[in-house]
């Protein structure tokens, strides 16, 4: 609970810097603090080490800024990132990442969902799926794919908080509830 708070707090600050600069600045902020989020959550010894006492704050702060340079991160990410070092909150990277993303979408218009499907799905019928989805919705969709077979067909999407279930399991399902009750 806390993390969130603290996540939605810093990248609230971020935003606001970015938001007088323009929908450009608030790209390049979010590309910079997603590729540090991701070094962190693919490398645990990195982030193991970002976080360990046994660095300097002095210490933490150069190899951040080494990996920013690495990036060509820009003066506002790097000062960010110095200030997340200096009060402890490094390892809140990647929720603060996800969070900036979330402020982005919103205001750029973009929906992030996911499709399971039973079976994997040309990439012609994604793109079928999509423009039909954007369409009912009337909002721009970004929609990441999965396959689960125990869904047996049909699919799932799952956009923020809604889910729409249209697969042949929960059918059945609904079916099987429909005879115990003796509908």
């Amino acid at each position: 609970m806390i993390g969130n708070a603290v996540s939605k707090r810093y990248a609230h600050a971020l935003f606001s810097i970015g938001k007088d600069k323009g929908e450009d600045q608030l790209v390049k902020y979010a590309s910079a603090l997603n590729a540090l989020a991701d070094a962190m959550e693919e490398n645990p010894n990195l982030k193991e080490l970002l976080v360990s006492p046994v660095l300097t704050n002095e210490e933490k702060k150069n190899l951040v800024l080494s990996l920013l340079n690495f990036i060509q991160a820009g003066d506002i990410e790097k000062n960010f990132c110095s200030l997340l070092v200096e009060k402890g909150r490094l390892s809140f990277l990647p929720a603060i990442a996800s969070d900036f993303k979330a402020m982005l979408d919103d205001v750029r218009g973009i929906r992030r969902g996911l499709v399971i499907t039973a079976i994997q799905l040309e990439n012609e019928k994604e793109t079928e799926i999509l423009s039909q989805l954007e369409k009912q919705t009337g909002r721009k969709l970004e929609l990441a794919y999965s396959v689960d077979p125990q869904i047996l067909g049909g699919i799932i999407l799952k956009v923020g908080d809604i889910v729409y279930d249209a697969s042949l399991r929960a059918q059945l399902d609904n079916l099987r509830e429909s005879i115990k009750r003796g509908e």
